[in-house]
């Protein structure tokens, strides 16, 4: 069976079927008994309802769906918790609460992403996300379409401060299902993957490293934020490089990240939606997503995707984004089907350094300090203005000089 027709399969293009080339149940005396076998069935768990051990208020690790397999996981659900619903003005989930899944009892984890990250809500900062496989609006809804052979743990883990109990239970998504369908599993079906990362990168003289993949699979899409933090600008010419099966030139290669999702000259003003593709103003910085769906990108040994300038891109970039105080935040939650062994991921960030940066001129270092008047006066500085600074943006006028903002601007350093 082709690879291509498997991730037809994964990514749910053909309705009203049992995918990966499984047809429905012929019409014949035995196919009650097949459609049976083949039913589709719900993991239930965080609600009242369910047993203590599936509830935040008694544990900060639970598994909210475990399967025995074969089968294929078609839907998950996360309801929002009941304090973000009680004071929405005040709290909402974030990174503290990571999502894990294991297939087969494997040791490491195949999908080790902050929750709201996997569904394309970077932070938790969205109110509504509208894709063709995640979406947002008083809970995370996500359509991948997952197979096991053999078994399925889903997990949920809190890294907070909070204990358990009934103030953690009310800080959680208050209730989840797992939809899946016990059916057979083609011998050469990949598993699913989904692995997010962050790291402050100087661009200049690193590239941001999204996923390091071994083993055959397919890349099918991926969310990324990008910032400078404090900064009301940030480049946007880095290009977005897929190294296959050990390539030291990259062949599939996007110039410029904005045109990767779809867009030109900068990302858009304001936020622009669709299915397989969109973008959003996050800070003071951009959030993006895309999924191939029609022109995923296949590997048979290894996959690396990293960030970073092109070999003949104005130097320019390369000099002045590797000076201190120029780093760029990335963020990126990166999906694939592959088949295992899979290269164990990178130890997860401490839950301390997950959150976005915060908006401070220089992070994350210290900004230079600004002169003081006796410093200006003995060079002979009559006017010294920082525009836009935070704090003051006429730093020293000399006795008799008058001055008078008249426009404001952004302090960029």
């Amino acid at each position: 069976m082709r690879w291509a027709h498997h991730l037809a399969w994964l990514t749910g293009c053909a309705a009203g079927s049992l995918l990966f080339g499984c047809q429905q149940p012929p019409a014949t005396d035995a196919a009650p008994a097949v459609r049976r076998e083949a039913r589709v069935r719900t993991e239930n768990a965080l609600w009242i309802e369910t047993p203590p051990e599936r509830r935040f208020h008694n544990n900060r690790e639970v598994v909210v769906a475990e399967m025995q397999g074969p089968g294929m996981i078609t839907m998950i659900h996360f309801a929002y918790p009941h304090r973000a619903i009680a004071a929405p003005k005040e709290y909402h989930l974030n990174r503290d609460l990571l999502l894990r899944i294991w297939w087969d009892d494997e040791k490491e984890p195949s999908v080790d992403c902050p929750m709201v990250d996997f569904f394309c809500d970077p932070a938790g900062l969205r109110e509504v996300v509208s894709t063709a496989l995640t979406n947002k609006k008083r809970g995370w809804n996500a359509y991948f379409q997952m197979p096991f052979r053999k078994s399925a743990k889903i997990m949920l883990i809190y890294e907070g401060p909070e204990p358990p109990g009934e103030k953690l239970w009310a800080m959680m998504p208050c209730y989840s299902y797992v939809m899946w369908r016990s059916t057979p599993v083609p011998p050469q079906a990949p598993y699913f993957h989904a692995w997010w990362n962050q790291k402050a990168v100087l661009t200049g003289k690193e590239e941001y490293p999204a996923l390091r993949a071994e083993g055959r699979g397919e890349f099918i899409g991926w969310n990324v934020t990008v910032r400078r933090p404090g900064s009301p600008g940030y480049p946007v010419d880095m290009n977005e490089k897929f190294y296959i099966d050990g390539e030291e030139t990259a062949s599939v290669e996007f110039q410029g990240i904005e045109d990767s999702f779809g867009f030109s000259w900068g990302f858009p003003e304001v936020e622009n939606i669709y299915p397989t593709l969109g973008y959003w103003p996050l800070m003071k910085g951009a959030a993006a997503y895309r999924f191939f769906l029609n022109d995923s990108i296949a590997f048979s040994k290894s996959l690396a995707v990293d960030i970073g300038y092109g070999a003949n891109e104005d130097a320019m970039f390369r000099r002045e984004f590797s000076k201190p105080g120029t780093q760029l935040q990335f963020s990126s939650t990166c999906y694939w089907y592959q088949t295992e062994p899979h290269l164990p991921f990178p130890p997860m960030i401490p839950v301390t350094e997950r959150a976005p940066a915060p908006e401070r001129m220089f992070w994350p270092e210290e900004p230079p300090p600004l002169p003081s008047a006796e410093n200006l006066r003995s060079r002979g500085v009559t006017l010294y203005v920082a525009c836009g600074h935070p704090e003051r943006e006429i730093l020293f006028t000399e006795p008799g000089f008058g001055t008078t903002i008249k426009q404001g601007y952004d302090w960029a350093g």
